[in-house]
């Protein structure tokens, strides 16, 4: 196995500026994908790899994101996720526990009428042992987040879907669909009938 050319500055650059691209409001795709070293090392793409400034602005800003959480009181969580970007609609409520990545939390939609259960997560990066991912979150209205539900990035959730508790959701869920865990899977609620495991939850991108 040989080992691959060592990256330059320039590399690292070009690649915070297609980052940059993607994390801008009028960009429309979903998913942002790019080749990395392992994650173990420097990949250009943590907030600590680049400047001391930029990497202070975000850890206060994910610091004030997470202590919002642990508040008793749903507003506040709502109005700091506000703040930090994310568009969220009304009566959307997060249970205790609830987390949401504070690394691009401008990429979330939360439509009205939203619940999470306990301990539920939301990610808006990921980092593969070759690959860095970044994905805008869209959570349509009516929408249910069991317990414990983790929701991936680049994942849109179809209204009035229902996500059962300890689910991993990697892949969108349609409207009025529920997905269950273990095996993760899509029951159709028409007719209850359910999909293949493989068809549910796409295992390339399954966390």
């Amino acid at each position: 196995m040989t080992d691959k050319p060592p990256e330059t500055c320039a590399d690292k650059k070009e690649r915070r500026r297609l980052l940059r691209e993607f994390l801008r409001s009028d960009c429309d795709e979903r998913l942002f994908r790019h080749p990395t070293c392992h994650p173990s090392r420097p990949t250009g793409f943590c907030h600590c790899d680049g400047s001391p400034f930029g990497a202070i602005r975000f850890y206060i800003k994910a610091i004030f994101l997470i202590l919002a959480f642990k508040m008793p009181y749903n507003w506040i969580k709502v109005k700091a996720l506000r703040m930090c970007g994310a568009k969220v609609g009304r009566h959307v409520y997060f249970s205790a526990g609830a987390w949401v990545d504070p690394m691009f939390p401008q990429l979330i939609t939360i439509e009205d009428d939203v619940f999470f259960g306990v301990d539920a997560k939301i990610f808006t990066h990921e980092f593969r042992i070759d690959e860095f991912r970044a994905g805008r979150v869209v959570i349509r209205r009516g929408a249910f987040i069991g317990g414990m539900a983790v929701i991936a990035c680049g994942v849109e959730i179809g209204e009035d879907a229902v996500v059962s508790a300890c689910a991993p959701v990697a892949r969108d869920v349609p409207a009025g669909a529920t997905v269950v865990a273990r095996p993760p899977r899509i029951v159709k609620r028409s007719d209850d009938e359910v999909s293949a495991p493989e068809e549910a939850i796409d295992d390339e991108r399954q966390l």
